[in-house]
């Protein structure tokens, strides 16, 4: 198999150009993540296993309408909008009740939340009302479609760095750990996702997984372009990791 460093100029800049796209996506996926789960978490003090804990397991001492008012929305509402819809709650999330807080819905809430599926509609009382039930974390239907939905395209983005890095002239027990180590990480992570959801305790686990894809894609590109553009003399200061392969260019 002809490897990387042999291919012609147009190979490798093609090569080149789907690590960009690759890398970029990457990096954005952790802004998203910090922006969406981690920055929410920290500001009610929880730190990054209880946080992953509560987005699947929940909180169930609280509602979900609380809970996403402390986290995701926080910033939707201001403080004597959000004391309203909390002593709507405290009060008992009566209907008649409902008519205080429904102008402050549909100005800072039904925009987005105003058709079927995720995030879920609040435009009326009944739905509503199916918000103030006890926080348990992530719908298993929402959980599903995040499965699958994962499992059918996070992996094919490991098989397009995959497929270049095993065309790559680094030690082979080295290329197979990395190459596995991705999709050992989703499934890991997804796993966990379901256990969690029954059992609090078991969110370190999907920090594990999520670490697992993050190095080894990380460790993947790195070394592809490492491959890619770097002279043989750099390459084989490496020692071991580069093994006898470079110099026999």
């Amino acid at each position: 198999m002809r490897t990387l460093r042999q291919g012609h100029l147009s190979e490798r800049l093609f090569a080149s150009s789907v690590l960009l796209v690759l890398g970029v996506g990457f990096l954005l996926a952790f802004v998203y993540l910090y922006a969406n789960e981690i920055r929410p978490h920290s500001k009610q003090g929880q730190g990054l296993i209880e946080g992953v804990a509560h987005t699947y397991y929940g909180d169930r001492s609280t509602n979900r309408l609380e809970s996403s008012l402390r986290g995701k929305m926080m910033d939707n509402v201001d403080d004597e909008e959000l004391a309203a819809i909390r002593a709507w709650v405290k009060e008992g999330a009566t209907e008649a009740g409902y008519a205080k807080v429904a102008p402050i819905v549909t100005d800072n809430c039904a925009s987005c939340h105003d058709a079927g599926g995720e995030p879920p509609v609040v435009t009326n009382y009944p739905e509503m009302k199916a918000l103030v039930q006890y926080d348990t974390g992530v719908e298993v239907k929402s959980l599903a479609r995040m499965s699958h939905v994962h499992l059918l395209g996070i992996p094919l983005l490991f098989f397009m760095l995959g497929s270049f890095f095993v065309r790559t002239h680094w030690r082979e027990s080295v290329k197979g750990v990395l190459v596995v180590m991705p999709f050992l990480g989703v499934l890991f992570d997804i796993a966990h996702w379901w256990i969690t959801k029954r059992y609090e305790s078991a969110a370190a686990g999907i920090i594990i997984g999520g670490a697992l894809m993050g190095m080894g894609f990380t460790a993947q590109w790195v070394l592809t372009a490492m491959e890619l553009w770097l002279p043989d003399s750099a390459l084989r200061r490496l020692g071991w990791l580069a093994g006898r392969s470079f110099e026999a260019e």
